[in-house]
């Protein structure tokens, strides 16, 4: 009578112990974030200048306006992976550097960076927000393309728009802008990208300020009424 052999349970779980000492191994992923480029500035001339041109008078820049701001992003690419463009049909995810938290909460969490800076006396509220406020303006951005190829160069494009608090888009545009990284590695290809979406947001900082300083203008007078008829 032959004993039962044990080597089939000693083979899987020298099998186990081996991949477990591979993972163990293997470098961790580096995790990447997109940064704010804009400096916070205390007063900016720009925000309390009034609309250049106009028969009124001057209006400022109103103060202490909830601005809500979401950035969409194409869904092949809001993932944890970094993703690279090697051809126009062809994408190659990069496992062993990973974005800190998805690529569209990053690029809203450095968009709301940019637009505080320029925006200093406005309360810039990343959406979708927990806390019940009214939202003055709604900024959205929409990017059909933000990525980098394997040669460093950084490519942003999409479009924006600009909503009130009754949801009326007043005022929208289209954006494209590409940045080299300025050295190897993925940190620099982060801080590219980073770069292009504060050149948008510095746009959509212009345009917020143009909207809502038309808003808070004083009415027409009647004399400027019978004017113009």
């Amino acid at each position: 009578m032959t004993r039962p052999t044990n080597r089939p349970i000693l083979a899987a779980l020298s099998l186990s112990l081996a991949v477990l000492l591979i993972g163990c191994s293997s470098s961790p992923s580096r995790l990447y974030l997109l940064s704010s480029t804009e400096t916070p500035a205390a007063k900016r001339p720009d925000v309390a200048a009034g609309i250049s041109g106009s028969s009124q008078p001057a209006a400022r820049y109103p103060a202490g306006r909830v601005v809500g701001v979401a950035v969409t992003v194409p869904e092949y690419l809001d993932r944890l992976d970094v993703v690279e463009r090697t051809s126009a049909n062809e994408l190659k995810p990069i496992y062993s550097a990973q974005w800190g938290e998805s690529l569209a909460t990053t690029a809203t969490r450095a968009m709301a960076g940019n637009l505080s800076a320029n925006l200093p006396s406005d309360d810039i509220v990343i959406l979708p927000s927990r806390t019940q406020r009214v939202i003055n303006y709604q900024v959205s951005l929409d990017l059909t393309k933000f990525e980098s190829d394997s040669e460093g160069n950084s490519t942003l494009a999409g479009r924006w728009s600009i909503a009130d608090v009754n949801g009326v888009e007043r005022m929208s545009g289209r954006v494209q802008h590409s940045e080299m990284a300025a050295g190897a590695g993925y940190d620099a290809m982060a801080a590219a990208m980073s770069r292009n979406l504060g050149a948008v947001s510095g746009e959509i900082a212009a345009a917020l300020r143009q909207v809502a300083t038309a808003d808070a203008a004083p009415p027409p007078s009647r004399a400027a009424e019978r004017k113009r008829r």
